[in-house]
């Protein structure tokens, strides 16, 4: 069945396209709201926050608003909001670039990197109980596979977030 030939509900419920996306976003929605209520429970921190703090740990040299917004996936706006709540905690530092004073770059500071460690501790034990005891080796390596090249691939179609 093509995408053109879904013409009725009933085919649009059927269609194992539509199928396996909706398993796939709801799958994925309840896993963030139990990991990251836990996360959040636990360590004080949300799931964003935590997202953010593994990627600057990632670069001592920092990473640039923009760089923060495109790979959280929020937009600039988002990105100011979340990174201003983590300035005010004491998580990261934001300063102007040395090389162009009109880009923002933002570094994990000593508590968040300890906040980080705490948090990733937790989380990697959820990660244990609700997904690696879940899913068999096989189902769990090919899931990242398919998972990590659907997100490059999204990656490289998304237009710039504003």
């Amino acid at each position: 069945m093509t995408a053109v030939g879904i013409r009725t509900a009933a085919e649009a419920v059927a269609d194992e396209r539509v199928q396996a996306f909706g398993v796939l976003l709801t799958a994925a929605a309840r896993l963030e709201r139990l990991l990251g209520a836990a996360m959040e429970r636990e360590s004080g921190i949300s799931h964003p926050m935590f997202e953010v703090l593994l990627r600057l740990a990632a670069a001592p040299e920092g990473a640039t608003m923009g760089d923060l917004s495109r790979d959280a996936v929020l937009t600039s706006g988002g990105a100011t909001r979340l990174v201003d709540r983590m300035v005010d905690q004491g998580l990261v530092l934001r300063e102007r670039s040395r090389a162009d004073r009109r880009i923002q770059v933002v570094t994990i500071t000593g508590l968040g990197a300890s906040k980080l460690a705490e948090a990733a501790r937790r989380h990697a034990k959820a990660i244990d109980e609700h997904v690696f005891q879940v899913l068999t080796p096989e189902s769990l390596s090919a899931t990242i596979e398919g998972l990590d090249e659907l997100g490059r691939h999204a990656l490289e179609a998304l237009p710039p977030l504003g």
